[in-house]
């Protein structure tokens, strides 16, 4: 078999092999959670497992991260036994398509997880008339400033998702932040002459949590609302 039509066989088996992979382990420890008892699962709860993703984010992050790396690790192997046969001329072509490659499958299994983990954003009319967004008047063109959000747990804290529309609908601008309800940080959206203000409870008192958004949203926030993971 010629060495491209291998090459090409071999990334489209991998590729195959490593979705396979990574799709049955979450079933399979979706499977071993029926396992455990009731009181240790009952987080994951069909109503709240969103939720639960969301609080465990991190520890979901690296545990996908050491499985990609062992799947890469793996993709790699194999890849590396076929181009191993090609001309030394062509090796470093054959090598610089699969590490590209390679960096298009992370970015894809970095944009699934953080799909998955981030909450539910709902009641979004509650939360933009509670948090002072809606309508609002920049040089000339107005924009809607909507609020939604996940709802308070014991803590009093609530996840909230900010994003502006201009005049045609177009989604221009995107934030995420935390409020506090009861708490000493301010709650409601702040205007000023060329950009809003937030208040983002989760930087704690040490950090800075003031975030303004520049009004009309810039060239890098439309470009953020379009790209995963940039928001």
């Amino acid at each position: 078999m010629p060495v491209a039509r291998a090459y090409f066989t071999q990334l489209f088996l991998g590729t195959l092999y490593a979705a396979l992979f990574l799709c049955l382990i979450p079933m399979a420890t979706g499977a071993a959670m029926l396992f455990l008892p009731a009181t240790q699962w009952q987080p994951w709860h069909p109503d709240r497992w969103q939720d639960s993703l969301y609080a465990h984010r991190e520890t979901l992050y690296w545990l996908a991260a050491l499985l990609m790396a062992a799947t890469l690790a793996w993709f790699c192997w194999g890849m590396g036994r076929v181009i191993g046969q090609a001309q030394p001329r062509w090796q470093p072509a054959y090598w610089t398509t699969t590490l590209l490659y390679m960096l298009v499958m992370s970015y894809g299994v970095a944009i699934a997880v953080v799909t998955s983990t981030r909450p539910h954003y709902q009641q979004c009319q509650m939360y933009t008339e509670k948090l002072n967004g809606g309508l609002r008047h920049y040089r000339g063109e107005d924009f809607l400033v909507e609020l939604c959000g996940t709802g308070s747990g014991d803590n009093r804290h609530d996840q909230i998702r900010l994003r502006i529309f201009d005049e045609q609908g177009q989604w221009r601008a995107v934030r995420y932040f935390t409020v506090q309800w009861g708490g000493h940080y301010p709650v409601l959206i702040d205007y000023a002459r060329d950009h809003l203000a937030y208040f983002d409870a989760s930087e704690g008192e040490d950090e800075e949590f003031v975030k303004v958004v520049a009004m009309p949203p810039t060239l890098a926030d439309w470009l953020s609302t379009r790209i995963p993971l940039l928001d």
